[in-house]
């Protein structure tokens, strides 16, 4: 059955089987008979700036016939002040319930402390809906299909829905009003059901006098018999040309040893982002393009108008006689692209977006006259578990159905795509929006190379006309500090040999952490985006085991 474990402590009564967090804060993966229902409920504590508090606790797991219990407590010391939580989940073969209770004795600044629902995409994608307003209206709606820029649902109290395989659903939430966000958006297979409204002042205080107590309650108001799903050999999702392939350099990066890096990875192109904020005069971009082999693309920043045309005509006699393949123009409106075509004609122009998806969705008057638009991705800005990373496929292809369909006849470059953020467009303060994230520990892991595959196999298509991954080298490099190749860099270069060749993309039945690419008649290359080792099938027969996070390329014999 398709329904996808985590890790975690297994939890089973009934029909009910889910698996919760090592902290007790998140009980993810829960599943019904033949369908995970919730990609996961769980507390969250966010900063001023959006950011996620790892929570430290021992959850105490009580179980008898009729229900399972757990407890779990515990305190976050911030530098900004202290708050004190505890959980109670309760589980039975009929449902669950889960309550906080907070509170903070020298005032704790947070955007969001409480409960989120994340529904799982294939269970709740166009479903029919019954939503319970706090006004006391009742609304028919449906789960969206292509997918939502902004908040479907608002003002939510309670829902009730039959999900995909027959299985209906009753949730109420207390304590505060609840809302729904499209997370597809982001790359995370669920819509989010979350607190508090957007609507309200954040950041905002938790105090003694103030605390936050919410309670979800989940009820199965039936349950349906698992169906009968087979298992067998990829069915090719699409025919496509494989785009051209890019590595990133970001603002201020070393030159050290980058022209040797970009040498041995073989790119078709390196996308050179360009912060006006911290290089106006282009000092650093000057070091930057000298180093730098073959073709580029130039990614400058949001800035004032004024300084982006200045960095426009410092660029041009910078640029001349190199392989150009874009400029893109970060929010830039129609006369930003004309005057830039003025300053730099013949050369693509772009516009877009260097954050999410979510960003190029929620802003519909994109400039018609751009050569391309764009936008970046990354796994992790909701959670960072390799399981969080691993289900950011599955939204892929919602995403780019969505942007042709959003933005018809439009061309696309996209990324670079990264496992951690480049840099946080929803912070709420000076700092947080400049401050640059932290390396992942997994850049030099499989989990990566097999990430980066995902992403080529379910963002491929003839619209898209170049993807960039990572950086050149660094601690988010394909070359790691060191100047060795890590497993990503590996991949990538074998990738890059089939730039501008029609490829096929591969889906397996049953799998859908499966994800590859037939690249000829005889050579494959296959990602497992699950912790559990997988048997893919191959089209000629026969099969090939592949590790949890890892990726295999198999060369056919002829």
């Amino acid at each position: 059955m398709t329904t996808l474990s985590t890790s975690g402590t297994r939890l089973q009564i009934g029909d009910l089987v889910a698996y919760l967090d090592a902290d007790g804060g998140f009980l993810r993966a829960i599943a019904l008979p033949g369908e995970e229902v919730f990609r996961g409920i769980g507390f969250v504590v966010r900063d001023q700036n959006w950011g996620s508090y790892s929570l430290q606790a021992d959850p105490q797991i009580e179980q008898t016939s009729e229900k399972i219990i757990v407890r779990v407590a515990g305190r976050i010391d911030a530098p900004d002040g202290l708050l004190d939580w505890s959980l109670i989940w309760t589980l039975a073969a009929d449902g669950l319930s889960v309550a906080c209770d907070c509170t903070s004795v020298d005032g704790f600044p947070t955007t969001r402390v409480g409960f989120v629902v994340l529904h799982s995409v294939p269970a709740a994608k166009g479903q029919a809906i019954s939503i319970a307003h706090d006004d006391g209206q009742v609304e028919a709606a449906n789960f969206p299909d292509l997918i939502s820029p902004h908040q479907p649902f608002m003002g939510v109290t309670a829902m009730d829905y039959t999900t995909s395989a027959g299985h209906r659903l009753h949730l109420r939430f207390e304590g505060e009003v609840f809302e729904t966000e499209d997370q597809r958006n982001w790359t995370d297979a669920s819509y989010k059901t979350y607190s508090r409204p957007l609507s309200k002042p954040f950041p905002y205080r938790i105090t003694t006098t103030e605390p936050e107590r919410q309670r979800v309650d989940l009820s199965f108001l039936k349950i349906a018999s698992a169906p009968v799903e087979a298992f067998g050999p990829p069915v090719v999702v699409c025919e496509t040309t494989m785009p051209r392939l890019g590595v990133g350099v970001s603002p201020g990066a070393s030159v050290d040893g980058l022209n040797e890096a970009i040498t041995a990875l073989s790119p078709g192109f390196t996308a050179i982002e360009i912060d006006l904020a911290g290089d106006p005069d282009l000092v650093q971009t000057r070091l930057i393009l000298s180093a730098v082999p073959g073709a580029i693309r130039l990614d400058i920043r949001r800035a004032e108008a004024e300084a982006v045309l200045r960095a426009m005509t410092t660029l041009a006699p910078l640029l001349a006689g190199r392989s150009v393949i874009g400029i893109s123009l970060w929010d830039a409106d129609a006369a930003l692209v004309a005057a830039a075509r003025v300053l730099l004609p013949g050369l693509p122009i772009g516009s877009g977006t260097g954050a999410f998806f979510t960003e190029l969705n929620r802003g519909k008057n994109w400039p018609q006259s751009a050569d391309y638009l764009t936008w970046t991705s990354t796994p992790t800005y909701h959670g960072a578990t390799d399981d969080t990373i691993g289900e950011s496929i599955g939204p892929l292809g919602d995403i780019l159905r969505t942007a042709k369909t959003t933005f018809p006849g439009q061309r696309f470059q996209i990324g670079p795509h990264t496992l951690g953020a480049r840099f946080n467009p929803n912070a709420t303060t000076p700092e947080g929006l400049s401050r640059p994230a932290d390396a992942d520990p997994r850049q030099g892991d499989s989990i990566a190379a097999a990430w980066m595959l995902g992403m080529l196999a379910g963002y491929a298509d003839d619209v898209i006309d170049t993807m960039s991954f990572f950086e050149a080298q660094g601690p988010r490099g394909l070359m790691d500090a060191e100047g060795q190749p890590t497993p990503a860099a590996a991949l990538f270069k074998r990738l890059a040999a089939f730039q501008g060749q029609r490829i096929a993309i591969l889906s397996w039945p049953g799998q859908p952490r499966l994800s590859g690419l037939r690249l000829s008649e005889t050579a494959y290359c296959i990602a497992n985006l699950h912790h559990e080792p997988a048997e893919a099938l191959l089209p000629e027969g026969g099969s090939l085991r592949i590790d949890g996070f890892d990726t295999v390329w198999q060369q056919v014999p002829d």
